[in-house]
């Protein structure tokens, strides 16, 4: 039996989607087509006409312009429960929604994946949130909707499961992340 070895990248840069970028990700899982198909057919269209933003992870070297992961990201808001509403604002529980940043999509290719990339990507969004947004737009959180099999990967990053009986039995369950939790804890360091 032979086996081919594959040599990856030790380092890749994120940088916005560019035209000429190869969009071939391979993802392993069909349910996961979407994401794929997102990236070659609509991410530079959004990108380009300020819908949704995508952030592309490749190598270094500027020749193939290969794509191993990606992240896209909008504008959203979210509907907490009153016991999931930021405690310190008591003013927040007058409204129904609150502002949110969406990871509407994230996919690494499976050759990738497991290897941190993906929580990469997470942490680019989480600090591209406080750093870039926060200080100038209110904006609390961030937001995902995540097939059952992701919901792990994001909880364990610290996002918590919205806490509706509907969005716990659905096929795609909304998490959120606390900017402002996450500043705080930051801050006690």
């Amino acid at each position: 039996m032979v086996l081919n070895v594959i040599t990856l990248p030790l380092t890749l840069k994120l940088r916005a989607i560019q035209e000429n970028d190869n969009v071939k990700l391979s993802l392993g899982n069909p349910s996961y087509t979407p994401l794929k198909t997102f990236l070659k057919k609509d991410a530079l269209d959004f990108h380009t006409n300020d819908i949704a933003k995508t952030y592309v992870l490749i190598e270094p070297v500027e020749v193939s312009q290969k794509v191993w992961g990606y992240v896209t990201l909008m504008s959203s808001e979210i509907h907490l429960n009153g016991h999931q509403k930021p405690e310190e604002s008591p003013s927040s529980v007058k409204y129904d929604v609150l502002p949110a940043v969406k990871i509407a999509r994230l996919a690494v290719d499976q050759k990738l994946q497991r290897k941190g990339y993906g929580k990469g990507l997470v942490e680019f969004c989480v600090s591209l949130v406080m750093n870039k947004i926060t200080p100038h737009i209110g904006c609390r959180y961030i937001v995902v909707d995540a097939k059952q099999e992701s919901v792990n990967f994001y909880t364990h990053l610290g996002f918590e499961l919205l806490t509706t009986q509907n969005n716990q039995e659905e096929a795609i369950s909304l998490l959120f992340f606390d900017i402002h939790r996450y500043k705080a804890v930051l801050d006690a360091t």
